[in-house]
């Protein structure tokens, strides 16, 4: 029974049924978004949720059942496993509770795990975040000292921008982001002209220079997981040939030993 459940989990059809449920569930969560949908058919949409979640638990049930502890060794099951039993818990224990029902969106992002693409990004974006968080901390850094400097040589004239450290990094995330940098800056160097000095190095070091590091280190990943998928779907082939050198070496074996079998009884035969 094992076997032929492995074999049904395994089958690209159960993939697929899996992920055909997934897209049905994200369309139903849209679709709850919309009143006149929900006060004409919110019986049947909170039906169809009822349905997706078990399909869900069979679906993970199915493979605890197949792969046993090795289930778990998948990060992705992981993923998995721990967003179908948040989403049981919010359907059948906290119905009552709007709020919490909210949170079964989650299982929208199981897309994320059934699509080879889609893990390969989310994978390169969690290998990229040592990497970005040090970029980050240079940023706030940056920030931290651009927000002094400002406030030292802009405070009497614009307050509101430049009046205190919130303030400061408020204006400077606008200008990262290139939001209404006209706001910004037209009111300051209209009084001082020199002040585009300033806003020019900033902008220079944050919006484009930083910036860029980020997407590089991010692209750098995406590469080198790339290069990895790559280097291991190369071996896969190798491993599936060397498994059936083996099974004929040992069809091989069994086959001399019953013809050295058969020639030991023929000797023994008067």
């Amino acid at each position: 029974m094992r076997s032929r459940l492995t074999r049904l989990v395994e089958h690209k059809w159960f993939d697929r049924t899996i992920l055909l449920v997934i897209l049905l569930n994200a369309a139903v969560l849209g679709m709850e978004t919309v009143p006149d949908v929900v006060d004409r058919y919110g019986g049947a949409l909170n039906w169809f949720e009822y349905v997706f979640i078990s399909v869900y638990v069979a679906e993970m049930l199915l493979k605890l059942f197949v792969y046993r502890r090795s289930y778990f060794r998948s990060k992705w099951n992981v993923f998995d496993f721990l967003i179908i039993v948040s989403s049981l818990g919010f359907a059948w224990v906290f119905t009552g509770l709007r709020t919490l029902r909210i949170l079964r969106v989650a299982t929208a992002s199981r897309l994320v795990s059934r699509l080879r693409p889609l893990r390969r990004i989310a994978s390169s974006i969690m290998g990229s975040l040592p990497g970005v968080g040090w970029t980050v901390l240079l940023t706030l850094v940056l920030y931290y000292i651009f927000a002094i400097v400002g406030i030292h040589l802009f405070r009497d004239e614009n307050p509101e921008r430049f009046g205190t450290l919130p303030a400061a990094f408020r204006t400077l995330f606008e200008l990262t982001t290139l939001e209404d940098w006209q706001g910004n800056v037209f009111p300051i160097t209209s009084v001082n002209g020199w002040a585009w000095i300033y806003f020019l190095i900033f902008i220079l070091a944050a919006s484009f220079v930083l910036v860029n590091v980020i997407l590089g280190i991010v692209v750098d990943s995406l590469s080198l997981h790339s290069e990895g998928e790559i280097i291991e779907a190369a071996r896969e082939p190798d491993a599936t040939n060397d498994d059936i050198l083996r099974s004929e070496l040992a069809k091989l074996r069994a086959q001399i030993d019953h013809i050295a079998y058969l020639m030991d009884e023929a000797e023994s035969d008067p």
